[in-house]
């Protein structure tokens, strides 16, 4: 049986490394199905099954479940079933036989922080009793949130000047500190559901321990709130442009040895991140910034830490129905199991598959036209396409170096970052 209690994921297959492995099914592929639990949302996807996944008697790619539905796949039968709250204490259940999902009627009337209409029943997540506080949770309709992620709120004491970027985890602006002038790049993110008063001093809390990562290869956190329903966060604003944009403008003829500097830089910042304890936990080539110095281009990782304390007390939504494409790629296998126990060693996975992107252009693996199901069945069982044939003039070294980054075991991989940065150095 397998208990959730806020957001997290769950395969289903043959293989020994999924969470419910089921090797006695013949007919199950090794990673068959997946569901992503949300309380009380559920999505089910289909991960390339040879014989297919069937809810209701129909085969399905990707739905999302409702109570009562009845899974299909290989020789085995998987119920979803709505329970009283008594019953399962408002935790999500997983077994064999049932997904269950608990809706607490006696919970206090819900309103919208934004516009102050009510929340229809079973709509919003049910807090873990870790996060209840006794309070009814901060909420934002849809019409609210859309209207915050066309419209930032304003930000006491900021002054936004222009919009930077946008992404899965919101929008950035270039921002004036008014009392100092001082330019920053200024972050704001809606969560997509529901969150206790707890949860959301949790999420700052956590965040404002960022702010003690002082290196030139990280971006420097400043400070962080929340205005109407929306969060915001200020940091370091780097005048230019990230990994991602040159890469796709040089696709397959970045300089190789700048790129092995590019990634000897995110290598030094990681290091002191790792030494104080800090896991980034999404490092790809989005999210290192790239600015300038008398000496050149510096590379700088942002957003550290943040998609992991987001999803981790439950703010975020159905992440595999979003933007996955541009994130798994860069994710290493043990992340999709368990994202809440990542180590230092996740992310020099993401730093090699960062810099496998740079030098060639393209992903580790050959792109899946869904982005989805195929992609997270890469990721668990099949290896990276070799480096040189994606690109003949990469020294056999360096695809050595970059093999060894990119193991499916975290014991084989570098130790350290800088082990792996020392490895680069020739190539650098």
């Amino acid at each position: 049986m397998f208990v959730f209690d806020r957001h997290d994921t769950f395969i289903v297959g043959r293989s020994p490394y999924v969470h419910c492995a089921m090797p006695e099914d013949s007919a199950l592929s090794r990673d068959h199905f997946l569901i992503e639990v949300h309380p009380p949302r559920c999505e089910l996807r289909d991960l390339g099954s040879t014989n297919g996944t069937f809810v209701n008697d129909e085969k399905v790619e990707r739905i999302r479940l409702q109570a009562g539905d009845r899974i299909a796949a290989g020789q085995s039968i998987f119920l979803v079933r709505f329970e009283a709250p008594e019953e399962v204490s408002g935790a999500v259940t997983v077994s064999n036989h049932m997904n269950t999902v608990a809706l607490d009627p006696s919970r206090p009337v819900i309103l919208c922080a934004g516009c102050g209409i009510s929340a229809p029943p079973g709509s919003v997540p049910l807090m873990s009793d870790d996060d209840d506080d006794g309070q009814a949770p901060y909420w934002l309709c849809d019409l609210c949130r859309g209207e915050s992620a066309t419209t930032p709120q304003p930000v006491p004491n900021y002054t936004a000047i222009r919009e930077l970027g946008r992404g899965g985890m919101g929008l950035v602006y270039q921002a004036r500190h008014n009392p100092t002038g001082r330019m920053v790049a200024l972050k704001l993110i809606v969560p997509e559901s529901a969150a206790t008063r707890t949860a959301i001093d949790r999420f700052l809390r956590e965040m404002s321990v960022i702010s003690q990562l002082k290196h030139p290869n990280i971006v420097e956190w400043y400070e962080q709130g929340m205005t109407r329903g929306q969060f915001w966060f200020t940091m370091e604003f780097v005048e230019g442009t990230n990994l991602e944009a040159i890469a796709n403008a040089e696709k397959g003829r970045y300089p190789i040895k700048q790129a092995c500097r590019m990634a000897s830089q995110v290598l030094k910042g990681l290091s002191h991140a790792h030494s104080l304890g800090f896991v980034h936990r999404d490092i790809k080539p989005e999210n290192i910034l790239i600015g300038s110095s008398p000496a050149g281009a510096v590379a700088k990782i942002s957003d550290f830490g943040l998609a992991k304390s987001f999803k981790g007390l439950g703010l975020s939504g159905l992440t595999f129905s979003g933007e996955m494409r541009g994130t798994i790629p860069f994710m290493p296998p043990e992340q999709m199991l368990d994202f809440k126990t990542v180590l230092p060693s996740a992310d020099l996975y993401s730093t090699a598959a960062t810099l496998y992107y740079l030098i060639s252009g393209q992903f580790i693996y050959d792109q899946a036209s869904d982005g989805g199901g195929d992609l997270i069945r890469m990721l668990l069982e099949e290896s990276p396409v070799p480096i040189r044939k994606r690109r003949s003039d990469v020294p056999p070294g360096l695809a050595s170096v970059l093999e060894r980054g990119l193991a499916r075991q975290p014991s084989e991989r570098f130790p350290t970052a800088d082990d792996l940065r020392r490895a680069l150095r020739p190539y650098c």
